[in-house]
């Protein structure tokens, strides 16, 4: 219940808060939600790759950071029992924008859902992967909010390939 309130705060503020959009450098945003994740990392023997460019975007640090977190602890969540979660991220530019790419070897989406794992309160996976159904629309909302796009490339067994794209600063 704690969860399940706190993120729908999350969703709220996100969604009505004042997002004023400055220079953010993705290098310090990587290197703060690995470092609140870094016991995850360790407990579930994950292994991180990530490598830059990491470029300045206009972006809103904060959100920018929920998005990621978010985005990185479903990558630790959502993976096969007894299968250690490899993550990868990496970015790539894309015209006046960046792309930045959340890759996992994780259990994956079917093309049917890719759509709907965006919205609240959905929940693809059966009890044994915790979770309140809010974390992918926090994602979504604050990537929109921030004047970005997110999507996902999956299929099942096949891990997942999230993005959001950022204007370049």
């Amino acid at each position: 219940m704690d969860s399940l309130l706190s993120d729908l705060l999350a969703f709220s503020r996100i969604s009505q808060g004042l997002v004023e959009l400055t220079a953010v450098n993705l290098e310090t945003v990587v290197e703060s939600v690995l470092s609140r994740l870094q016991k995850d990392i360790r407990d579930k023997n994950a292994r991180v790759k990530s490598s830059g460019p990491w470029p300045v975007v206009l972006a809103h640090e904060a959100t920018l950071n929920q998005v990621l977190f978010n985005l990185m602890s479903n990558a630790l969540k959502f993976v096969a029992p007894d299968v250690p979660p490899v993550v990868q991220l990496r970015t790539e530019e894309k015209g006046a924008f960046v792309r930045l790419w959340v890759e996992d070897n994780g259990i994956g989406i079917a093309p049917g859902y890719q759509e709907q794992v965006f919205q609240v309160f959905t929940r693809l996976v059966d009890e044994k992967y915790q979770g309140t159904g809010i974390g992918l629309a926090i994602v979504q909302k604050g990537v929109e909010r921030m004047g970005g796009q997110v999507g996902v490339e999956s299929s099942p067994g096949h891990g997942c390939r999230f993005w959001f794209e950022l204007r370049k600063f």
